[in-house]
């Protein structure tokens, strides 16, 4: 049986399509979550009805997001307890269940990492979906160029997202899927919950930013914000509160930046996101999640950081910033320009992912 483990919405959002598969197929797993973000794991399983958690080894920061990085030893010391209490019924129940066992992770987060090294404790094979992505810089982006080299010396099958990811991993079993679970999830995601404000009249920009290397930094971040602002006559923009980057606007007094055509909105369900993001005319952003969905739906975007490990879409609709301003305002004078169609593989990564685990046994 295998054990799927995750802790993130992001990561949660990749393997939807995974764990919607094996249910469809009538394939019992045991799902394992560390809740670094655990505010919308509840609401996002039930939209897709899918089942909740079975094993919760931590429940983020006092019920909440983790959103500081002090947070996180208090969130460790939980996940490492409860592991420790819940470790000889998991790996008894694994072994008991069809099929041979399996640890399943996703990813580049800090419970990839952690689930691949549980997996290993467990004397169990470890899976890795989104494998052998890389920026080959440990230092950008931090810690989860870290993670995924941790998690590829750990895992012993290796789901990699293309060519690139595949060239990039040696040893074990690689399986080039051709392209990312997030294309299946996109696929998936379809609401009609009603967004909670009017969107503007005509093309609207969305803006999407939350790194704490771009948080932590108030020059950059106020140079970011104004950039942002100085392009507002052109274009109209809708900004997400995220939590931490609401407090870091907060902290240093940038909220009188927010005027006219950039205008800041509550942050979304991820059905909504994604409607609001397929409806953009472009779309800034330092998430490497995001950039792959508008890669696989044909939206200009910005990345806004030093350095990407994902290659899609990059010197296609995908421009990488590397916190320069003037390359900043050079794509907001023209977004419509990056505007590209891609030629996409035929199968579904999902498919590929849930057949080679049926195929190999660990399935059934």
């Amino acid at each position: 049986m295998i054990a799927v483990m995750y802790g993130t919405t992001g990561e949660l959002i990749k393997l939807l399509p995974v764990l919607d598969r094996l249910r469809r197929r009538g394939i019992g797993y045991v799902s394992v979550t560390t809740a670094q973000q655990v505010e919308q794991i509840p609401d996002l399983l039930e939209s897709f009805d899918l089942p909740q958690p079975d094993i919760w080894l931590a429940h983020g920061a006092h019920g909440r997001d983790l959103r500081t990085n002090r947070q996180v030893p208090g969130w460790f010391a939980s996940v490492a307890a409860n592991f420790s209490r819940t470790a000889s019924g998991l790996r008894r129940r694994l072994k008991a269940g069809p099929g041979r066992p399996l640890v399943l992770v996703h990813g580049d987060t800090l419970t990839t990492m952690i689930g691949s090294a549980m997996g290993r404790l467990l004397g169990l094979p470890v899976a890795h979906v989104e494998a052998g992505m890389r920026s080959h810089d440990l230092r950008q982006p931090f810690p989860e160029e870290l993670n995924r080299r941790v998690t590829s010396k750990l895992a012993t099958i290796h789901y990699a997202p293309g060519a690139y990811a595949t060239a990039n991993l040696r040893g074990g079993v690689i399986i080039d899927t051709g392209s990312n679970t997030i294309r299946d999830s996109l696929d998936m995601i379809r609401t009609t919950q009603p967004l909670p404000f009017p969107l503007p009249d005509g093309p609207y920009g969305l803006v999407s930013l939350h790194r704490f290397e771009l948080l932590n930094n108030r020059a950059l971040l106020t140079a970011t914000i104004q950039a942002l602002a100085d392009n507002a006559g052109r274009h109209n923009m809708l900004f997400i509160d995220h939590p931490v980057t609401a407090a870091a606007i907060s902290t240093f007094g940038l909220d009188r930046l927010f005027a006219g055509g950039l205008r800041r909105i509550p942050r979304l369900i991820f059905s909504q996101f994604v409607e609001l993001e397929r409806g953009s005319a472009f779309v800034v952003t330092d998430s490497g999640g995001s950039q792959e969905e508008t890669y696989y739906m044909d939206i200009p975007c910005l990345i806004h950081r030093g350095k990407t490990e994902h290659p899609e879409g990059v010197g296609e609709n995908v421009v990488i910033s590397s916190y320069d301003m003037g390359v900043v305002h050079g794509f907001l004078r023209e977004p419509s320009r990056f505007r590209r169609q891609h030629d996409l593989p035929p199968h579904s990564p999902s498919d590929m992912i849930v057949e080679d685990l049926i195929a190999r046994g660990f399935a059934a």
